[in-house]
C-alpha cells in the first residue's frame, strides 16, 4: 500500500480527528480511504446516472419522441422574460 501526505484544512482535521476519537475508525488513513472510497462510488453512481439519461435520450429520439429545440428556446425566452417582468415589479 502507497503513502501518500496530504494536507487538510481544519475542519476536515478535526472531523478525522473525531472519527478516530470515538473509536469508529483506528487511524486518520482509514477514514480517508473510506471517504475515497465513497467518493469512487458516488462518482460511479453518477456515471451510471448519466449512461443511462443519455441511453433514454437516444431512445426518445429513436422513437421520434422529441420537442423542436426552437420551440423549447421560445419557451424558455418567456418564462424568462416573465422572471425578469416579476423582479423589475419587486424592486
Amino acid at each position: 500500500m502507497g503513502t501518500k501526505n496530504v494536507s487538510l484544512p481544519r475542519d476536515l482535521e478535526e472531523y478525522v480527528d473525531a472519527k478516530v476519537a470515538s473509536g469508529e475508525y483506528s487511524h486518520a488513513s482509514e477514514v480517508v480511504r473510506d471517504g475515497l472510497r465513497l467518493l469512487m462510488r458516488h462518482e460511479a453512481e453518477k456515471l451510471e446516472w448519466l449512461r443511462e439519461a443519455i441511453a433514454q435520450g437516444v431512445a426518445d429520439i429513436e422513437r421520434g419522441d422529441v420537442v423542436p429545440g426552437d420551440r423549447i428556446l421560445g419557451e424558455v425566452r418567456k418564462q424568462g422574460r416573465a422572471l425578469l417582468k416579476a423582479r423589475r415589479r419587486n424592486r
